[in-house]
This record gives C-alpha cells, structure tokens and sequence, in this order.
C-alpha cells in the first residue's frame, strides 16, 4: 500500500468504528432513557383516556424524569451519527447513480428531526402547575403521533438500505432483508399506530442496528478504499 491509500484506508476505518459505536451507543442510551422516563409507573397505552396520562405524568421523577427526557435527545444524536456513516458506505457500495443511498440519507434524517421535536414528554414539567385531563391527553397524543410519523421516514431508510445490500454482493444480504421486513412492519405499525403491533418492528428495528454496528466494527461494510 501506498502512504496515501493507507491513510485512506485509516480513515474508513475510522468512520466505520465511530458508526458502529453511535449504533450501540444510540440502543444503551435510550434503553437509559426509557427506563429513567419509565420511573413511578409504566407509560399508558397511546388510547388511554385523560385521566390515566394524567396520573402517569404527576407520578414522574421530578430529577430522574428530566435526565431521562435528555438521554434521549443524545440517544437522537447518536443515530444520527449512525444513519450517516451507514450512508457513506452504503454510497460507496451502490455506486452511480447513488440515488438509493440518498432516500436513505434523506429518510434518515426526517427520522431524527421527526424525533427531535417536542413530544408529550412537556406536558410532564407542567404537572405541579395543574394540568387539565384533556390537555394531558392532547399532549400525550401529539407526541405519539408524531413518533408513529417517524416510523414512516424510519422505514424509507430501512427499505432503502436493506436493498442496497440485498443487492450488492460485498454487503451481508441478510442484513438488507431483515431490514427490508422492518421497514413493511412500520408501515403497518403507521397504519395500525395506536395498537402494539408498532413494538414487533421496533424490537427487529434494534436487532438490525445491533448486527450492522458489528459489522461496521468489524469492517464488514466496505468503502471504496477496501
């Protein structure tokens, strides 16, 4: 190897290692998250009435609620970090006209603004000030809607990854197809979003960000330097 191509081969190492750990970071640090939030009682279906949101949302951690509700703001970033090394990798893999790679970059980044916007989470920082039933629910509802919104951008860029590597041949397939069932399940779960079946998706979700930052870990997912 040349002094140039090893540095670039470095630098992909480099890129592949960070995705890899911004994937497994994102799953820890909203598994913290959750749990954190979680705290005084499990978070109510996305039908439940006013006053059950209500109770949920005074029985929260004052403390422990608002370290949890900022875990998952980073959590946020984290994928984000994630979605764009997966990107440029998956650019590189494709190749010209990268236009599959793109939906992906695109998809992916409507997931984290998506994500990034204020959930039902503020209505729980306005408990000791009174908060009527109704404007609980309100809340409670905009947030959900607006996470099952996200399932829709999170498919198109699980559908467009999953086909750039169920069609490339230096890309695990099975990683593309798992990822390819995820994507049809949150368009269901959109679809059918104030049911569970959005949790199914979810878990296989997870499963898939898991096994592709092993592989960026592991150097599994190719750029052009290798």
């Amino acid at each position: 190897m040349t002094g140039e191509t090893t540095q670039l081969h470095s630098e992909w190492r480099a890129a592949s290692v960070t995705g890899g750990a911004a994937g497994l970071a994102g799953l820890v640090l909203v598994a913290a998250s959750q749990a954190l939030v979680q705290i005084g009682g499990s978070e109510p279906a996305f039908d439940a009435s006013g006053d059950e949101i209500l109770r949920f949302l005074e029985a929260r951690h004052d403390t422990l609620y608002a370290i949890g509700t900022y875990l998952g703001l980073i959590a946020v970033l984290a994928l984000g970090c994630f979605v764009s090394v997966l990107w440029v990798m998956l650019r590189e893999a494709e190749g010209r006209p990268a236009w599959r790679s793109a939906i992906a970059l695109t998809s992916g980044i409507a997931f984290v603004v998506l994500l990034m916007s204020p959930g039902w989470e503020l209505a729980g920082y306005r408990t000791d000030d009174g908060v009527d039933p109704q404007i609980a629910r309100y809340a409670f509802d905009m947030g959900n809607l607006g996470f099952a919104n996200a399932w829709v951008a999170l498919a198109g860029f699980l559908a467009a990854s999953g086909w750039i590597m169920v069609g490339t041949p230096s890309l695990p397939s099975w990683l593309g197809w798992i990822g390819l069932v995820a994507a049809i399940g949150f368009l269901l779960g959109r679809a059918f979003w104030t049911t569970p079946i959005w949790l199914v998706p979810y878990a296989v979700f997870w499963i898939w960000v898991v096994a592709v930052s092993i592989q960026l870990f592991r150097g599994r997912l190719p750029g052009r330097a290798d």
